[in-house]
């Protein structure tokens, strides 16, 4: 097959973010949904892209299985067949895995799978600075005709966000040397109800040494996905960590249990570094998922984007009017401003980098544009 011919006809390209992944809960053959995109350039056939972030039921939880699909209710003719690549995109836009160009006939409700797409480890992992800086990882499908070619370039850009709520606490426990237990409860502050207990307490361990638990017990089934970070502070402020864990609540585990690296005999032993005036203080800070899913999606049309890069031969056409043009320059600058698919978004004191696709267009735009 000529990859190369095929990439250089013009296509139709879905750029998918999922923010916030590593919180994402699903089991072996459960999956995250792209919102529902249309490409009118091919029939008006109506499409999903479908991740399996611990395989499909067919694939080992090692891989993330990866499916285009054409949805039941899409228009065209009964099979449709298509030229299509599937990737994963690093936030400067270059590609870090994909497949080949792939040839197929779909059929409504039909969908074809490179179901190991990428290995689980290589993502959230090994090579997570690539594929999850900011949390946020980047898909693209791109589709081409199997036959002749489309009459523009169209890019669609969507994004699935998966709500999550964070927490710290700076607490002191006064008079540590008589310390049994403390409760802490946890409220959603998006959703007003309790989310979590987390309870301290003392328990004896090996040796004869009394060790501090930590029990963490899910009160509403939307808390799916939690990671727990504690850090114990010297006298002088710095930070040591004692317990980093992440877990995944469902129906048959409600409870989980951890133990901190430190015993209470250790600490008393060195009073005058980590409990001055017989107060321990801690560090910690959660965060969990809610459940709660929200989607956008939005077109850009005759914007010519082969692998992130522009080129301005559709903007030249007679397919666009100036004024469409300005109208859609104006509409991106109002999504940069808006903070919707911009290269970063400003959180606190720092920037979370998100996807340099709007940003790129918008920037071409403004070149190729005419001064109004």
């Amino acid at each position: 097959m000529d990859y190369e011919n095929i990439r250089k006809k013009r296509c139709f390209t879905f750029t998918w973010l999922i923010e916030n992944f590593s919180y994402f809960w699903h089991k072996n053959n459960e999956c995250i949904f792209s919102p529902d995109f249309i490409v009118d350039t091919m029939a008006n056939t109506k499409w999903r892209l479908d991740l399996y972030p611990k395989g499909d039921g067919d694939t080992v939880e090692d891989f993330i299985s990866f499916h285009l699909i054409r949805m039941d209710d899409s228009k065209g003719p009964r099979k449709y067949e298509i030229f299509y690549e599937l990737l994963f995109l690093a936030t400067d836009g270059s590609v870090l895995i994909s497949t080949d160009i792939i040839k197929d006939s779909f059929q409504k409700d039909c969908s074809f799978d490179p179901a190991s797409f990428a290995k689980r480890e290589e993502v959230l992992k090994f090579r997570r600075k690539e594929f999850l800086r900011g949390d946020v990882l980047t898909t693209r499908c791109r589709m081409w005709k199997s036959i002749g070619e489309v009459e523009r370039n169209v890019h669609c850009f969507a994004r699935t966000r998966l709500e999550v709520e964070r927490r710290s606490y700076l607490e002191n426990i006064k008079k540590f040397s008589t310390f049994q237990k403390r409760i802490y409860s946890i409220v959603s502050v998006s959703e007003g109800y309790l989310i979590l207990t987390l309870k301290m307490l003392l328990s004896g361990g090996r040796s004869n040494q009394t060790f501090i638990r930590v029990e963490v017990h899910a009160h509403n089934q939307n808390a799916r996905f939690s990671t727990f970070r504690i850090y114990l502070l010297d006298i002088a402020g710095n930070k040591m960590q004692c317990l980093s864990e992440e877990f995944t609540f469902d129906d048959d585990f409600e409870t989980a249990l951890f133990t901190l690296t430190f015993s209470k005999e250790k600490l008393m032993e060195n009073k005058d570094m980590y409990l001055p005036n017989d107060v321990l203080t801690l560090f910690w800070g959660c965060a969990f998922s809610t459940g709660n899913v929200a989607e956008e999606i939005e077109y850009v049309c005759c914007a010519s984007i082969q692998e992130g890069n522009l080129t301005s031969d559709d903007l030249e056409s007679k397919d666009m009017p100036l004024d469409s043009t300005k109208i859609l320059k104006e509409n991106l600058e109002s999504s940069y401003k808006e903070n919707w698919l911009c290269d970063t978004r400003q959180k606190r004191d720092h920037f979370l980098p998100i996807n340099t696709s709007s940003v790129l267009v918008l920037q071409y735009l403004r070149q190729c544009s005419p001064t109004t």
